[in-house]
């Protein structure tokens, strides 16, 4: 073989390398973005803040004379 292909079929084969990896990270990511997302839709309202989506109405406020 000669030597001048060794060098270009190793540049190509790191550049699919980070092709790949960087494919990999991008699903990783939404996977875990997805997740996050939907967790704090799915979470319930914590304690001392009104929950204002299940909150029944209260008394109405007095009306001055």
């Amino acid at each position: 073989m000669k030597q001048g292909k060794h060098p270009l079929m190793l540049i190509f084969a790191i550049i699919g390398v980070c092709a790949v990896a960087y494919g990999a990270w991008l699903f990783y990511r939404r996977a875990v973005t997805q997740e996050e997302s939907r967790a704090a839709f799915t979470a319930p309202a914590p304690s001392g803040i009104p929950d204002i989506i299940h909150a029944t109405p209260g008394a109405p406020p007095i009306q001055p004379h």
